[in-house]
């Protein structure tokens, strides 16, 4: 196949080693989507809908989509604030504390395989490259 112009563009390659990982995880919690969001609630007990889609890239539509899914999959229960019960937070059910278990576990290893691709200098600068990437 030819690549021709996209040879240079980095979008194109990060889309695809995207698409790649995510073809290495087979079942719907583990793709990078479901991935982030299990461990971004896990790790924000009480994180808003709002708050996950900022961090996860969606419009509200798309995020409710996702959060609708993880609920009738039992993974997550949406649950009003403790002081302010105007604000709606998202919780890690135990079926959800599991699943992110076995989500993690799995990423671990992948993890693993990846970093025998590269020299540790080589993981820094990715690392940093793809962090300013996500933040711009």
């Amino acid at each position: 196949m030819e690549l021709g112009a996209l040879t240079g563009s980095v979008a194109f390659f990060v889309l695809r080693a995207s698409r790649k990982l995510s073809h290495r995880w087979g079942s719907k919690e583990h793709r990078p989507l479901f991935y982030c969001a299990f461990a971004l609630i896990g790790a924000n007990p009480g994180v808003s809908p709002a708050e996950l889609a900022r961090f996860l890239v969606l419009d509200k539509s798309r995020a409710s989509d996702l959060i609708d899914t993880l609920e009738n999959e039992l993974a997550i229960s949406r649950r009003r604030h403790s002081e302010d019960h105007r604000r709606l937070g998202i919780y890690l059910t135990p079926t959800g504390t599991a699943r992110l278990a076995s989500v993690l576990a799995e990423m671990r290893a992948e993890d693993e395989r990846l970093h025998q691709l590269f020299s540790e200098d080589e993981r820094r600068q990715l690392i940093a490259s793809l962090a300013r990437i996500a933040a711009s």
